[in-house]
């Protein structure tokens, strides 16, 4: 968890691998209230590529690519999370109409403001409901972490309940050039496969 809050904090897009059911989601969503930002989950299995790419619309005797509206939401709201989850169900023409979601944030002809994270979790392919393998543009993209749960931290939860997600100090309407700065150093000296 602590790596994830770390690559929201740097604004990096950041994908979280691991097995179903094992409370991704509910931790995104976690700390998107715990930073009091809005989350849009978007799932890619029951999207199409215009979902992303836009929807082609005549306006003023021009083509423009219109984005969906949980774009158009984040874009109000000039910040949030954008979620996109089950990303190795997306078929790969999905995929590839993602790629300059996570790049630039650009959706159809809307580009999301700056301060909108990026986040992702896939399921490996062989464990996903209908799984595609990510595509390499895609994952070149992301900043992969394993997620992993051991079964005495689900236990605790159940018991005690589950802590809310750890900030490290990340107030994300108070990050500061000097905080991405050390955040996106903090992403960059952790081990591969550390989560």
């Amino acid at each position: 968890m602590n790596a994830l809050s770390v690559a929201v904090s740097a604004n990096l897009p950041v994908l979280l691998w691991g097995a179903p059911g094992t409370g991704k989601t509910s931790a995104v969503l976690a700390l998107g209230e715990r930073l009091g930002l809005p989350v849009e989950v978007v799932v890619g299995s029951i999207r199409e590529p215009s979902d992303f790419a836009g929807l082609p619309v005549l306006r003023d005797g021009r083509t423009w690519f219109a984005p969906p509206r949980w774009a158009e939401r984040l874009a109000e709201s000039g910040t949030g999370i954008l979620f996109l989850d089950e990303l190795t169900t997306a078929p790969p023409a999905v995929q590839a109409a993602m790629l300059r979601v996570v790049l630039e944030r650009a959706v159809g002809d809307l580009t999301l403001p700056a301060s909108v994270r990026v986040v992702a979790a896939a399921n490996p392919p062989e464990q996903a409901a209908d799984g595609w393998d990510l595509s390499a543009p895609l994952a070149n993209r992301l900043i992969h972490l394993d997620w992993t749960v051991s079964a005495a931290s689900v236990a605790d939860g159940f018991t005690a309940g589950f802590p809310p997600p750890s900030l490290d100090g990340l107030d994300p309407a108070a990050v500061r050039p000097a905080d991405v700065s050390r955040s996106r150093a903090l992403v960059g000296g952790f081990p591969a496969g550390t989560a």
